[in-house]
């Protein structure tokens, strides 16, 4: 007889589940008049009213309370109705339960608040009903987590205002030491970015790490504009080596264009070639190869990554490889100087548009045997769409010049110098085959970096040629090459 009505009062509480689950309203109504017990839990550890929040059945869920459903029971897990109800954006239902007494702050067995579940679904409208019920927005979970996290990874910039408005810290961080911007960051939410920067966030190296693996150049893009190493911090992930493993090919053109490190290395001594090599991506392994990677380097493990190739079946990656041993010259370095110019320090104003505009007299040293003519240019990695802004390009120099004289003439038609004589101004970011000094915008400290190239090739490049045209035209025939890195900044 005992079996029985257990196993009457198990229908019957299995019907009631059911009924909230479907919206069937009378079904509810029979079943609480016929004593069912609104606050039993199903196999899966809701009560009805869970169900109820879940679905936003409003109406059903107000039918449940009146019974003496409990608002505040929660699950094994520690979740209530509330979070239930916050994580399908059911603001309705959300607000019958607040008004009901449920607890905007109680958290689940992690330690989230419903604010927290809402805010991860980017649910605006919900996160400011909790928050007008005393949600804490600065509540952490057993993480370090908070809602202004969760908003930032779910990107909805409206959600990580209402948070900010409300008291919410956007400079908080986890447990790990992530702020709400690492969270936009590896997402690719440039819009949450947006709102989290106006609040003073700035964006760190692990930041750009993140971004570059997901592959976001967008958000690549403007942090790097913010000034982060494009190479990342001293033993920190490497941007480049991230964004290769993961195939990102604009985001790897990106960051070496930007003057990233082709051959940095990880901690596990992967460079970005032997990355792209391990995971098969052709078209980085090629992007990589044409800029210059070291086809020799080794990992901790003493691998290439044309032994990655080989032990994958990679034959195509594997026949980039055999063509760049075939062609592969190593430059020698270069040293390069200036009596005007000195290494990572401001370039004086004479040789700057808000200066003269003279060029600046470079030196240079080390010019290996075979080298038949000589190119240098000047660029600024920190400017340009796409960066680097060439300032000056210089080729056909003779073999036998040591330097370039201060004050090259600025005109076009003007003959060259005695000692570089026959040499070729090429077409600057300006459009013009002149020289022209920085002039960068106020408030960011840019660097200019004057690259000599020592070449296998005669004197005979035809005029008119831009940086890439140059680089085009000169790849593969580098016997040497050094630089020299000045800065300036305008207040």
């Amino acid at each position: 007889m005992v079996a029985l009505v257990l196993a009457a009062a198990m229908m019957q509480q299995t019907s009631l589940t059911d009924a909230v689950l479907y919206g069937d309203t009378k079904a509810v109504q029979s079943l609480i008049a016929g004593g069912a017990d609104v606050n039993a839990m199903d196999e899966t550890g809701m009560t009805p009213l869970m169900v109820a929040a879940s679905e936003g059945r409003t109406a059903i869920a107000r039918m449940l309370i009146a019974a003496g459903a409990s608002v505040k029971a929660s699950s094994k897990d520690g979740s209530d109705a509330l979070m239930r109800a916050a994580s399908a954006n059911r603001v309705d239902v959300m607000k019958l339960l607040i008004a009901g007494g449920a607890d905007a702050n109680a958290t689940s067995g992690g330690g989230m608040t419903a604010l927290m579940v809402a805010a991860f679904g980017g649910y605006a409208d919900a996160v400011r009903a909790l928050l007008a019920s005393r949600a804490n927005p600065n509540a952490k979970d057993s993480q370090g987590r908070t809602a202004m996290m969760a908003a930032a990874t779910s990107g909805d910039a409206g959600t990580v205002e209402a948070l900010i408005g409300a008291g919410g810290d956007p400079t908080i961080a986890d447990a790990g030491g992530s702020t709400p911007l690492t969270y936009a960051a590896a997402e690719g939410h440039a819009e949450a970015m947006a709102v989290l920067r106006k609040r003073g966030l700035k964006a760190r190296p692990g930041d750009l790490a993140l971004a570059a693996a997901g592959c976001h150049s967008t958000v690549v893009r403007s942090i790097l504009a913010d000034g982060v190493n494009v190479n990342g911090a001293e033993g920190d992930v490497v941007p480049l080596v991230s964004a290769a493993g993961d195939n990102c090919v604009e985001v790897v053109q990106m960051l070496l264009d930007r003057g990233a490190r082709v051959d940095a290395k990880d901690h596990d001594g992967r460079t970005a070639l032997i990355k792209a090599s391990q995971a098969g991506h052709l078209e980085i392994v090629r992007l990589l190869l044409q800029r210059g990677a070291d086809i020799n380097i080794r990992d901790g493990n003493g691998r290439t990554g044309w032994t990655f190739a080989a032990m994958s079946g990679r034959l195509d990656i594997a026949e980039l490889f055999k063509q760049a041993r075939a062609a592969h010259i190593v430059p020698q370095p270069l040293e390069v100087t200036s009596t005007a110019l000195k290494a990572d320090q401001p370039i004086p104003k004479q040789y700057t548009a808000d200066g003269r505009n003279d060029s600046p007299p470079l030196a240079w040293s080390g010019v290996p045997d075979g080298t038949k003519s000589l190119a240098v240019v000047c660029e600024d990695p920190d400017a340009g769409s796409p960066p680097p802004y060439a300032h000056w390009v210089v080729y056909n120099i003779p073999a036998d010049a040591n330097g370039l004289p201060e004050a090259i003439p600025f005109e076009p038609d003007q003959p060259m110098p005695k000692e570089i004589a026959g040499s070729t101004q090429g077409v600057s970011g300006f459009r013009r085959p002149i020289y022209r000094g920085p002039a960068p915008l106020p408030g960011k400290v840019h660097h200019y970096h004057f690259v000599v190239y020592a070449l296998d090739m005669t004197p005979d490049l035809k005029p008119g040629l831009t940086r890439a045209d140059l680089l085009e035209a000169i790849n593969g025939h580098v016997l040497g090459q050094g630089e020299l890195i000045a800065t300036y900044e305008r207040k």
